[in-house]
């Protein structure tokens, strides 16, 4: 039985992975259509995106919004984390309810909601405007990954260091944080990866300054499709394999750090 189910995880996760996979050769073709295999193999595509100034803007651009939502999004999310697990208060589970709610609702219709909430305040067509939007979706992700790693904290730990002296806050410095640092930087990369692919929020709230690299691709593929485009998602893939590498490498060494 186990081994049938390892099968068949293998092949979802196989059918999930393969279409992903087939744009990495696709990025490598020589002609200047999609066609695989590739009847041949080149980097110049890889050498358009970058003679390409729109693209580079608009990466350099989403590098920054993701870069600013991710800390936005982890300070506060940790903070709202912290709040739930250790406090008591009416209206608890609804605040809850509320922090995760931009993970339920559908995304255009938070979208339309930000749109008519910055348009008055002037922050559509600003990278204050796209940072804040982004937070909100990036918000639940790191109080859901953030909540979960402070449950598994024993309480004792913080008592004990506030009967040794400690302020409740020193101790949360000092004893908690430590403990979910691990959770803090998954909640912080997931996040930034977020940021960086979000497409629909930013179509309302970005404008002809402000377009991030999902925006641009978005309407280069309205009016032409060339592999370029497999070049970009090629980075992103990269990118996002390597960020999430680095985080299994941390938390594996935060591991063994406990461990001694």
């Amino acid at each position: 039985m186990k081994v049938w189910l390892k099968i068949i995880v293998g092949l979802i996760l196989f059918a999930l992975i393969a279409p992903i996979l087939v744009v990495i050769p696709l990025s490598f073709t020589s002609v200047s259509f999609f066609q695989f295999p590739p009847p041949g193999y080149s980097l110049k595509w890889y050498v358009s995106f970058l003679d390409n100034r729109e693209w580079v803007e608009g990466l350099l651009r989403s590098l920054e919004v993701a870069f600013f939502t991710g800390i936005l999004a982890t300070v506060l999310g940790t903070m709202t984390a912290v709040a739930v697990t250790k406090l008591s208060f009416w209206g608890k589970k609804a605040f809850m309810a509320l922090m995760v709610a931009p993970m339920i609702i559908p995304v255009i219709i938070v979208g339309i909601a930000l749109y008519h909430s910055f348009a008055p305040l002037k922050l559509t067509n600003s990278l204050t405007g796209l940072v804040l939007g982004h937070t909100l979706l990036a918000i639940p992700i790191v109080f859901v990954t953030v909540t979960a790693s402070l449950k598994g904290v024993d309480r004792n730990l913080e008592l004990a260091a506030m009967g040794l002296g400690s302020t409740p806050v020193g101790a949360f410095f000092k004893v908690t944080l430590p403990l979910i640092r691990p959770a803090i930087l998954s909640g912080a990369l997931f996040a930034f990866i977020t940021s960086l692919d979000e497409v629909v929020v930013s179509i309302f709230l970005s404008g002809a300054k402000t377009k991030t690299l999902p925006i641009v691709m978005w309407e280069y593929m309205r009016t032409q499709v060339n592999p370029t485009i497999a070049a970009v998602s090629t980075i992103l893939i990269a990118g996002t394999v390597i960020i999430f590498g680095l985080q299994g490498w941390f938390s594996a060494r935060s591991a063994r750090v406990k461990k001694m």
